[in-house]
């Protein structure tokens, strides 16, 4: 992930902050305790674990102390900030943009969604309406991914595709690339990030997965 990151910083010319919200812990060292682990990162304080006395890190936090070190280092504008998300990573973003905080616009991979419903015990599709209004969305969805994900029929694909979204007055109003969601349905969720790529047709869809992101991130940033 983070080479991918480090690829699109040089392309995008752009300052890229990779949060490690999971203190470096990852979902192998959790794999009989998975939903308990997803449940120490919630998004705001108020949705810690209760009656159990474990460490908690809200996400908020995490992406509040990313906007001011971006700001105090590097003095970049708060109104001008885009998101990518992988995976898990796709939950935090949209729920963050329908919690108020203000990305320009957002890409993710391979969405998780669903931790919402399963860690939380909220329903999904009410964070994602929300970030379809807010920003601009692109979602690159894998074979394995959820249905309601995956276009035409999907609802939350549905929501993204008929959002609309300002240029603010730039110029070219119109050229910029919709928010969409993209079914790559040869893939297995993860792909992009941690794909098998001495496989051809992992290789090229991960490929044009980054391209299209490039792409979108430079329309609307």
């Amino acid at each position: 992930m983070f080479a991918i990151l480090d690829k699109l910083a040089k392309d995008l010319k752009l300052y890229i902050v990779a949060m490690d919200c999971f203190r470096g812990e990852t979902k192998d060292k959790h794999l009989n305790d998975f939903v308990d682990w997803i449940r120490r990162h919630p998004f705001e304080d108020d949705q810690s674990i209760k009656g159990e006395n474990v460490m908690v890190h809200p996400v908020r936090k995490d992406i509040d102390l990313c906007f001011e070190f971006l700001s105090v280092q590097f003095g970049v504008d708060s109104s001008n900030v885009g998101a990518i998300g992988f995976c898990w990573g796709v939950w935090a973003m949209t729920k963050a943009c329908a919690m108020g905080i203000n990305f320009k616009c957002g890409v993710g991979f391979h969405p998780s969604l669903v931790i919402e419903d399963m860690a939380f015990e909220m329903d999904h599709r009410n964070i994602a309406r929300l970030a379809a209004e807010r920003m601009p969305l692109l979602l690159c969805v894998a074979g394995n991914d959820h249905d309601n994900l995956k276009p035409p029929d999907g609802e939350v694909a549905r929501m993204i595709s008929s959002s609309k979204h300002s240029n603010d007055g730039a110029e070219g109003v119109g050229t910029k690339q919709q928010p969409k969601c993209v079914d790559f349905p040869d893939q297995k969720h993860g792909w992009v990030s941690r794909g098998d790529t001495s496989i051809e047709k992992v290789r090229e869809d991960a490929d044009k997965a980054l391209k299209m992101s490039t792409e979108f991130l430079l329309d609307w940033l």
